[in-house]
């Protein structure tokens, strides 16, 4: 397997277990980070522990602060917030490598980025991970191939040489993949389906356990998923992968039901929970973008703003 050169652009929880993972199965990974994180790369170095194992692994990797303009890597992962994505941008379309694997919530489409780095430089992508760091330890579950593989794709739709050879690389460190043919309407189509997620916490107040015993906000979660995916699906944005289409399809007494048994699980702690009560000003971003997509076609998605109104911190 060729050795890539790899650069982490992000410490955080889901490029650690990028970083972790890629190095394990042979890549020449270097991680990027900055404040506390970087502190504890540099004490304790980058520390790995899947939640369906006992032992913690210490993973070889290199620990930097700064990205130079010359320093090149064969694919650059951009991991962070899409509220800490402003601040990277000048930095990363000054650097010089070819590929930057961006994997950053968004419904907003990629002008930005392609204004940025060029459309050539850019492959949108999105993780398939979730967890925690406690003490230094990254706590990590992957999502299942059926559930969220890793997924990702050329702005364009086409299959070229760098995302099979990417598809490989991912593959072999143990990540599920799939590769998108438009990955602009799977980012849309993701989005309609976390911020009801998130909010349906906010709106509870706790976490996903108290949600799970919350019939009110799970009743009020499931009217936004099917108002957002409705929106999609009328508006001629599309939803995919078609799987989704289960919010709008399936009876809403189902899905109340249903709904309890995901959430009281730690694998909703892990990639649901955790993420929405850390990164909760990135979800209000999100999704006043998303209703600001919608208002833009013509729609009024009335039951998140709902949950929005009932849930935000400003």
């Amino acid at each position: 397997m060729k050795q890539n050169r790899i650069l982490i652009f992000g410490a955080g929880v889901i490029g650690s277990i990028y970083a972790g993972k890629l190095a394990l199965s042979g890549q020449n990974v270097t991680i990027l980070a900055r404040n506390k994180r970087l502190i504890e790369l540099r004490e304790k170095g980058l520390l790995l522990k899947s939640n369906q194992e006992k032992t913690i692994t210490k993973v070889n990797v290199t620990v930097i602060s700064e990205l130079l303009d010359e320093d090149l890597y064969d694919y650059v992962f951009v991991i962070l917030r899409k509220d800490h994505l402003d601040a990277a941008l000048p930095i990363l379309s000054k650097n010089k490598s070819q590929n930057f694997v961006f994997m950053v919530n968004t419904p907003s489409g990629y002008l930005d980025w392609i204004n940025s780095l060029g459309a050539n430089r850019l492959i949108p992508a999105f993780p398939g991970a979730g967890g925690k760091i406690d003490n230094g330890v990254v706590h990590y579950t992957l999502t299942s191939g059926f559930i969220q593989p890793t997924t990702f794709g050329e702005i364009g739709g086409n299959q070229t040489e760098r995302i099979l050879e990417l598809k490989d690389c991912l593959r072999k460190a143990g990540f599920p993949v799939t590769i998108s043919n438009n990955m602009d309407t799977w980012q849309k189509s993701h989005v309609a389906m976390v911020c009801p997620l998130a909010f349906g916490i906010y709106f509870d107040g706790g976490n996903n356990y108290t949600f799970a015993k919350n019939k009110a906000a799970i009743k009020q979660m499931n009217l936004a998923l099917r108002e957002a995916y409705n929106f999609l699906k009328h508006s001629g944005i599309g939803i995919t992968p078609p799987k989704l289409n289960m919010f709008r399809l399936i009876p809403l007494t189902i899905l109340n039901l249903f709904i309890p048994f995901i959430f009281n699980t730690k694998w909703a702690e892990s990639v649901i929970s955790n993420h929405a009560l850390s990164g909760r000003y990135e979800m209000e971003m999100l999704t006043n973008d998303f209703i600001a997509l919608a208002e833009s076609k013509g729609y009024d998605l009335e039951e998140l703003k709902k949950m929005k109104k009932n849930g935000t911190l400003y």
